[in-house]
């Protein structure tokens, strides 16, 4: 469900509707999952490599300024979708360092 689509007034029912029957078929608890810590994801998933924790820590602190432990999951979701599409760079700081 798109943030833009939620409204607060009749007109939400043109908005918001669309995306109900697909929003009411997920599992609320569920979606909870992605407001938890990713390391959460992390642990679930069995990651032990001690390069690959460093690596998404390091991604996660250039994303919000805090390690896996302090990153929630929709974030990390939405960047790692973005960071691997075809001609994608990271620049952390833009420009990089100086």
């Amino acid at each position: 469900l798109p943030t833009a689509a939620l409204r607060f007034d009749v007109g939400a029912v043109l908005t918001a509707g669309p995306f109900l029957p697909n929003f009411a078929s997920t599992n609320p608890l569920e979606n909870l999952k992605l407001t938890k810590p990713f390391s959460n994801v992390l642990d679930n998933a069995g990651v032990k490599d001690r390069f690959t924790r460093n690596w998404l820590d390091l991604l996660c602190f250039c994303l919000s300024g805090l390690p896996a432990s302090g990153t929630i999951t929709a974030e990390m979701g939405l960047m790692l979708g973005e960071f691997y599409e075809p001609g994608c760079v990271m620049d952390c700081p833009k420009g990089g360092a100086n």
